[in-house]
């Protein structure tokens, strides 16, 4: 046997001075090692049975051992920690979003898009608004515009003479052609029965950014035949007719019908790009649904809007 191991001294059996104590003997003696001390022994303790060296601590290595109330008091500080940190919905901590969440999520706006449609459905001042084009360009014009109540009750509908050929595979789609439109009504003429027909009502589209932007197109076209724009233009472009704006900001635009559908749906897609760590309805979003009953004719498509908001609000 060596007199130092690891440049400390060792010590047989019982030889060992008072002051120092294995683990287990600090353990019976109520003491236990602060932290970071069990890598810095004072000396080993030859151990003859099985020739292995035990390390030596001094006490002023170590701090008593924690009494009941101490213990219950870091028990309860290690639940608050926990509760202040854990998921809401699966009680545990983790990185990112759980299962749980998904499905709270999904249950939340199934529900918050089904009480949506209750809601507009029991407003008889709502109205569905739809529009057959030209294409799905921006310059794209109308062709056909219907407004119906929620009751069924239709207050415009009309076809419309866009001033400009129809294309081949649009007609196809909708079945309106430049002979069917050639003796109908310019936007312009129908503007005022359009305005009366939104009037003080709220105005639900299905695909409501698509639509207001075919409107915008169609009220610009109109005002600006009537009234030059002063604007300057704003970042090297000129913006729509400012009649155009205040026409549809007079409007009162009821959310989007395809957005909260597709909620209701709950067809999630993942956003793959999306960082991990982002909170879960930053990773994805909900597949847009085409409109059920669908017959692409203006009209048709109201009345089959309402249908779908029927269907919705019937799990409300």
């Amino acid at each position: 046997m060596t007199s130092t191991y690891q440049d400390l001294p060792v010590y047989s059996t019982g030889s060992a001075p008072a002051g120092l104590m294995t683990r287990a003997q600090l353990r019976g003696a109520g003491r236990r090692l602060r932290p970071g001390q069990k890598n810095r022994p004072r000396a080993w303790l030859y151990c003859m049975p099985r020739h292995h060296h035990a390390p030596l601590y001094s006490l002023e290595q170590t701090s008593p051992q924690p009494t009941d109330a101490q213990l219950a008091a870091l028990a309860a500080g290690r639940a608050i920690w926990w509760k202040q940190r854990a998921c809401p919905h699966c009680d545990d901590i983790h990185k990112g979003w759980c299962d749980q969440e998904m499905v709270a999520m999904f249950r939340a706006d199934h529900d918050a898009a089904a009480k949506w449609a209750r809601q507009v459905l029991d407003d008889p001042a709502t109205v569905v608004l739809d529009t057959e084009t030209t294409g799905l360009h921006d310059g794209a014009r109308i062709v056909e515009v219907a407004v119906l109540g929620v009751d069924g009750t239709v207050l415009l509908d009309s076809l419309v003479n866009p001033g400009v050929s129809i294309p081949a595979e649009a007609a196809r789609i909708h079945g309106i052609t430049d002979t069917a439109v050639s003796t109908a009504p310019t936007f312009s003429d129908l503007l005022v029965p359009l305005t009366t027909a939104l009037h003080g009502r709220k105005v639900v589209i299905y695909n409501r950014d698509f639509d207001k932007r075919r409107l915008a197109v169609e009220l610009h076209h109109h005002y600006s035949a009537r009234w030059v724009n002063l604007e300057k233009p704003c970042n090297g472009r000129r913006r729509i007719h400012p009649a155009a704006r205040a026409w549809l900001a007079a409007q009162s635009w009821e959310d989007c019908a395809m957005v909260a559908y597709a909620e209701w749906c709950g067809d999630w897609t993942w956003d793959y790009e999306a960082r991990d760590d982002e909170p879960l309805y930053r990773q994805g979003d909900y597949r847009w649904q085409k409109l059920p009953s669908a017959g692409h004719r203006a009209a048709d498509d109201c009345r089959a809007v309402i249908e779908v908001l029927k269907e919705m609000a019937g799990s409300a």
